[in-house]
């Protein structure tokens, strides 16, 4: 009885061993905390959302923070983090990275593969509103944890068939719709009122000041022209904060990111 329990067993383990493991592997840790922004429960409780979110969904997504950029702007910096440093899932590398530089205070979410359709140019500027004001009020936990639960959220949107639309979640467009339903009547009835009461108007209007004047009464002794002062307006130019790009590898991204 025992022999066959134990032969029962060895089957059991082989077939056991034999079953291929479907679990994701990545080659670097979900957060890369370099300058120094959370404490160590912290750094432990986002590691391990970020790696239940990449295990569900097979697909990458990380936050990197350093205090000096990797290279010349935020842009580029995670992008080249990203190419040239084995981040990605499956055979296209498909992911999401949020970067975050202390010195510059500037940050961006760079996407790759099928992460370009999962967070699309809606979705990057949904994901941005939220965050940004958490790093603008240097509660930094707070916005790599919302970046976390937003990257989830739009991943299952994405699972569904129905990738992020702004139009579908931001109730801004259904306000927007209701407001031109309600203004544009209004805007045409005061249109057509002035067009009526200007057929009613016979006085018509006089733009010269000479029949006021008595001839001869203003005589011009001296003119001349002189220059009083001078005031420029410069306007900085915006940075490239969104839309699809080449990286220095050569590989597309997509995302999007700003100063904070």
């Amino acid at each position: 009885m025992k022999r066959i329990v134990s032969l029962l067993f060895m089957c059991m383990l082989c077939v056991s061993l034999s079953v291929p493991s479907f679990a994701a592997e990545f080659t670097n840790p979900p957060v890369i905390d370099d300058a120094g922004y959370l404490t160590g429960s912290e750094l432990e409780d986002l590691s391990a959302k970020l790696e239940d979110i990449r295990q569900t969904y097979n697909f990458e997504v990380a936050i990197v923070t350093e205090v000096d950029m990797t290279s010349y702007d935020a842009m580029s910096s995670a992008d080249d983090i990203y190419d040239y440093n084995g981040y990605g899932a499956g055979a296209n590398d498909d992911g999401i990275m949020l970067y975050i530089c202390s010195s510059e205070r500037d940050y961006w979410i760079t996407t790759h593969a099928y992460g370009e359709e999962v967070f699309n140019g809606n979705g990057i500027e949904y994901v941005k509103s939220e965050i940004q004001p958490y790093l603008s009020s240097d509660d930094y936990y707070m916005a790599m944890d919302t970046f976390a639960d937003l990257a989830e959220e739009l991943l299952a949107m994405a699972a569904n068939g129905e990738p992020y639309n702004v139009e579908q979640t931001d109730g801004t467009f259904s306000i927007v719709v209701i407001g031109c339903a309600l203004i544009l009547p209004l805007v045409l009835a005061w249109i057509m009122m002035q067009s009526k009461l200007s057929k009613m108007k016979t006085a018509v209007a006089n733009d010269y000041a000479a029949d006021y004047m008595k001839p001869g009464s203003k005589r011009l002794t001296m003119s001349r022209d002189l220059f009083l002062y001078s005031h420029i307006t410069k306007t900085e130019k915006p940075k490239n904060n969104s839309g699809s790009h080449t990286s220095s590898s050569g590989r597309s991204h997509g995302g999007g990111g700003g100063s904070f």
